[in-house]
């Protein structure tokens, strides 16, 4: 397997929406383990990981009411302090009922990250929803999926979420539900996630998940091989710059890679051959590491005695992916792109086969 997971999110997808119709919408709440307190109702934007607050009420001798309007039906998220419990609704309007029990709640602590520390609520039930119900059965799907495949879990989130869209293509809740998968499987064919996409109708279509995967189409396409990519600058290990296009005129391998993963550092050997044979016939690598600790880069420099280009990508936005790796849509390291002399992109890929096989057609 010649990549590995990054980029995972520390919370559940629940972007914001807007340009949908609205909807008017009573949360109730009985909660078991918690008294009293205060309920906060809030969005949560995928793309920009930021998140908006809706509402807040005090929670009273365990219950609390939640009212109001929002441009549309969407997910959101519902936390209850002290404790930073929290869970995900959604509300697409009307009454909605939620019992929570704090037993079982999954505790987590970020702080090491700069985030916060709290529990993920388990045993809720919620009525009233008919989104909610839609989701939970999607979540039910692939829950049977052997979890040690990745691929056997998206093709059962898939089994159910094409069916499902052929019968509602109006649901928010269903574009919700592709956005939900391709978070972590952004690496879908391209044909095949745009099929998908244009079945949604109506509300869905004017979603901001909808909307956030439209972006996502397009700056898939602007990296697809035979397009220019961009020019960026980056720091070296002694923090001077190094900018991509002082490579023109030479064929290029952008090497995103890290300390930490462990394919990337395998294929590090088979690099070194290929650099010692076409370096002198004009071709170049420039590794590109996603450490965010340069502490831990150096040492994996001295490490491996990489003898090529080798700088930080950057993270000038917290709890967002590095600035450049982003702008290619793999999701995954190690990845390859190979660029002919004029700064065209000729493949990005995980693989190392692939580019192998067209350096051996361009400089033989």
């Amino acid at each position: 397997m010649k990549s590995t997971w990054m980029y995972l999110a520390l919370l559940m997808t629940l972007p914001v929406i807007s340009m949908a119709q609205s909807v008017t919408y009573s949360l109730s709440g009985t909660t078991k383990g918690i008294g009293n307190g205060e309920v906060e109702l809030s969005s949560y934007d995928s793309r920009t990981r930021k998140s908006q607050k809706i509402a807040t009420t005090k929670l009273i001798n365990g219950k609390f009411v939640l009212k109001g309007k929002l441009d549309g039906a969407q997910m959101l998220g519902l936390n209850i302090k002290p404790g930073n419990w929290g869970t995900q609704v959604f509300v697409d309007g009307g009454n909605v009922s939620l019992q929570i029990d704090t037993v079982g709640a999954q505790h987590f602590d970020y702080t090491a990250y700069g985030m916060e520390k709290g529990a993920s609520l388990k045993s809720v039930k919620i009525t009233g929803s008919k989104g909610q119900s839609d989701y939970e059965q999607y979540e039910q799907s692939y829950m049977a999926a052997d979890r040690k495949s990745r691929e056997a879990v998206f093709a059962a989130q898939l089994g159910f979420i094409k069916p499902y869209v052929d019968k509602n293509s109006s649901s928010v809740a269903g574009v919700y539900m592709l956005s939900n998968h391709y978070l972590f499987n952004s690496g879908m064919p391209l044909d095949e996630f745009e099929a998908l996409l244009a079945k949604f109708t109506g509300p869905a279509r004017n979603s901001l998940y909808f909307s956030n995967l439209q972006k996502e189409v397009t700056e898939r396409k602007a990296v697809l091989p035979g397009n220019m990519a961009d020019d960026f600058t980056l720091l070296k290990r002694d923090s001077t710059k190094f900018t991509l296009s002082s490579t023109r005129g030479k064929y290029v391998m952008i090497d995103f890679w890290a300390s930490w993963c462990k394919p990337c550092r395998e294929a590090i050997p088979h690099w070194k051959t290929v650099y010692q044979k076409y370096k002198d016939k004009g071709f170049e690598i420039v590794s590109v590491t996603n450490d965010s600790r340069w502490p831990d880069w150096f040492k994996a420099m001295d490490a491996e005695q990489m003898p090529w280009v080798q700088v930080a990508d950057e993270f000038p936005v917290k709890n967002m992916p590095a600035r450049v790796i982003s702008k290619y849509k793999h999701g995954t390291i190690p990845l390859y792109v190979l660029l002919d002399k004029e700064g065209k992109i000729l493949a990005k890929t995980g693989e190392e086969a692939e580019i192998d096989k067209i350096l051996a057609e361009v400089m033989p």
